[in-house]
Parts: C-alpha cells; structure tokens; sequence
C-alpha cells in the first residue's frame, strides 16, 4: 500500500508537469519537462518503475483525454491523439526495468540508461502517431528524437549530480555537528574526572585517618561496639574508593576508544565553541555577538582541557547577560605574550560584585539561583576553570569585574609548560 501511494504521487507529479510541452515534429508529439523528472523519481523511491509507469499512463491518458473532450473533440480522435503518449510511459519504465543498483552510483551507466529510454520511448511513440509507416525522409526525425534524449539526459545527469553533491553535504555537516559534539562532552568529562581524581585521593586520605582513628580506640578502652563501627566506616570508605576508581577508569577506557586526537588547532577549538555557542543562543530572546580572534593559529596536545576552560567562561558569560539590553557580546581573544599565551574573556554581563570576588573559584560558590525552581546552581565551573589552569597548564587565572560593568577574565599560559599548550 505504502509503495502504491508512492507511485500514486509519482504518477501525479509527472503527470502535472507533463502539461508544460512543446509540440514538436509531427501533430500530438510533446517534449515536456516530465521525462526529466520522471526517471529521478524513479532512482530516488526505488520502486517497481514498470508498475510505476502504468499508473502514470493511466493518469496521463485521463487527463489528456478529458482535456480533448472539453475541447468538443471526438472521442476517437482523443484516443488516437492521446494513447501513443501513454504507451511512451509503459514504454519508458519497461527498459528503465533493466536498471541495476550499481547504476545509482555510476552517472556515466545512469546517463546512458536514460538516454536509451527516453530515445527508444520516442522512437516508439512517433512510430505509433505515423501508424507504423517510416520512410527514408523520416529518417531525420532519429536525428531530432536522440538530440532531444541526449539533452534530457544531460540534464537528468546535472540534476542528480546536484542531489548527491548536496547529500554528501548534508552528510558532511552532520558527521561535524556530531564530532563537535563528541569534543565538548569529552572536554566536559576530562575535565570532570580531574576532580574525581583529586576526591579519590581525598577519599584515600579520610580512609587512612578513619584507618588509625580505629586503631587508637582498639587501644582505648571504648566499647566493643564503637571500634566496631570505627572498622566498618573504614572498610565502606575503602569500597567507595574502588568503586569510584572503576568508573574513573571506565570513563577514561571509554574516552581513549571513542576518540582519539593527538592535537587541535585553536582555530578548529575557537570555531567548535563558537558554533555550540551560537546553538545555544538559538533560544534566546536577544541575540549576542561572539567574536573569537586568535593571533597565531598554533596547535596543542590539552585541547580537551583548554575546550573545557573557554567552554565554562563562555556558558557564565551567557548566563550573567541581561537580554533585554542591546549590544551584548562575548569576546575571546588570543595574542602571544612574550613565553605565554595570553586569553581575555570578556562580556557585557552584570558583572560580579566586589565582595564576591574573592570567594567565586571556591568550591559550591554561586551567586545564580533560579527563582522558579528554587535549585542554586552548585558552583563548580570557575573551581574547574582555576585548577585546571593552576595544575595542568601551570598557568594562572585573573578577573576584572563590577557590577554591571561585565566581567573580563585573563589567562596566561607558558608555551613551553609540560603537558600544557605546544
């Protein structure tokens, strides 16, 4: 049924556009703009073409025939002038039977294919309206007939070339949206197990001290109960570690198979964040200019790290922007500064107060809190930004902000420093 409604259309479409002809040749012989489109249909749905071409006859001849009689002309006359375009249809998809799936994928086969169809077709048809008779001097109507498939065909061939070359590009943009993707919920987790390292050692250090808090209390002379319990904590602290280095390791055997970069450009870094930024102010109100400039296109080995670091400037930058004012932005710029990389993040945002200053790395620290929900926002972006550029990049961090005056952040990296930016 499915197939059918596809040839049902298919026979509507060709038949709508076959009104747009030219006679030519002899009385009732059409070239019309159907025979381009109806052999694309035909590789586009893959469906039965002979089946395809019957329902499409049918609905020619009815068409064309209704037409006639409005015209008060005799039914036999009708049929004569109509039937020989129909059996052209029947004809075409007959020989467009013998189509083979390679053909899809080879234009000079696919060209060639519609050439023969569209040319035998006609050669039939007009044999049909002579009643069979073809003399000598006729013979200059083959001439015409294979011009006309030869141009057709010509522009079936630019056509499908067109919708491939458009579907290689719409491929292309999907396989990038989904790359980009992949970077930044990499970055986002790279930079998330750096904490869950550092909590794992937190968590080793709380279970060496609950370790010898059990051992002073077997010395003292508490209850068998509480050095009991003493023992247990320690024992759960030590399962809790295990647990938590196998899904730091299960992340990281995850990451390390599903992607594997060596290095990245700051130019394919600033362009991936500038378009996930730009995705994400799709459903703002008021729009934002971003402006990401670098002075020297280098690469580096951490960019899931520094992708991290802009990413998280970026997304307070957006959420500290007041957007019923005009001419926001968000600026990144890059520039070499003597043996350091120099970044300045800026906006127009609403800035952070002096007495916030000094407490916005610390850990769970956040002035956003969300009225309708009653959730506070748990605080952690800046505290990622600040260890990462400390302890990683070997670098260091510095904000210049007021209140509604924006908020600039600098950061200076070494170029040479280990394990950071090359």
């Amino acid at each position: 049924m499915k197939n059918f409604q596809k040839m049902l259309i298919i026979g509507f479409i060709v038949t709508a556009t076959s009104q747009l002809y030219l006679n030519f040749i002899i009385d009732g012989f059409r070239v019309s703009t159907s025979v381009i489109i109806f052999p694309i249909l035909l590789i586009y749905d893959e469906i039965d073409s002979l089946k395809t071409a019957i329902i499409t006859a049918i609905l020619i001849f009815a068409v064309r025939f209704s037409i006639l009689n409005i015209r008060d002309i005799g039914i036999l006359q009708s049929i004569y002038s109509v039937y020989p375009g129909s059996v052209f249809y029947i004809m075409y998809g007959l020989l467009f039977k013998f189509k083979k799936p390679s053909y899809n994928h080879n234009f000079s086969k696919m060209f060639f294919l519609v050439l023969m169809c569209d040319f035998i077709s006609n050669v039939f048809e007009v044999l049909l309206r002579m009643k069979l008779t073809f003399t000598v001097t006729d013979f200059s109507y083959l001439i015409i007939l294979f011009f006309i498939a030869s141009v057709r065909a010509t522009i079936v061939l630019m056509i499908l070339t067109i919708i491939r070359n458009y579907k290689i590009l719409i491929t292309k943009e999907e396989h990038e949206k989904r790359y980009q993707n992949l970077i930044l919920l990499t970055s986002s987790l790279k930079s998330e197990i750096y904490f869950m390292k550092k909590n794992s050692e937190d968590i080793e250090s709380i279970m060496s001290k609950a370790y010898i808090l059990y051992e002073k209390l077997s010395l003292s002379e508490q209850s068998e109960e509480i050095k009991r319990i003493s023992l247990d904590i320690t024992k759960d602290i030590h399962e809790i570690k295990k647990e938590y280095i196998g899904v730091i390791k299960g992340i990281e055997s995850t990451l390390l198979n599903e992607i594997d970069l060596t290095e990245m450009s700051i130019k394919d870094i600033f362009y991936i964040l500038k378009d996930s930024t730009c995705r994400i102010l799709e459903d703002k109100k008021n729009s934002i200019k971003l402006d990401f400039i670098y002075e020297v296109n280098f690469t580096t080995k951490s960019h899931f790290q520094l992708m991290s670091v802009l990413r998280n400037l970026v997304n307070n930058s957006i959420e500290s922007i007041d957007l019923s004012k005009s001419k926001n932005y968000i600026k990144i710029y890059h520039k070499i500064d003597k043996d350091f990389h120099k970044f300045i993040i800026k906006d127009t945002g609403k800035g952070i107060s002096s007495q916030n200053l000094d407490y916005i790395y610390n850990p769970g620290f956040s002035t956003k809190f969300d009225y309708s929900t009653g959730d506070i926002y748990r605080g952690i972006g800046l505290t990622h930004v600040k260890a990462l550029i400390n302890n990683h990049f070997k670098g260091t961090i510095n904000v210049f902000s007021s209140e509604e005056n924006g908020t600039e952040f600098v950061i200076r990296i070494p170029i040479d420093c280990c394990g950071g930016i090359e």
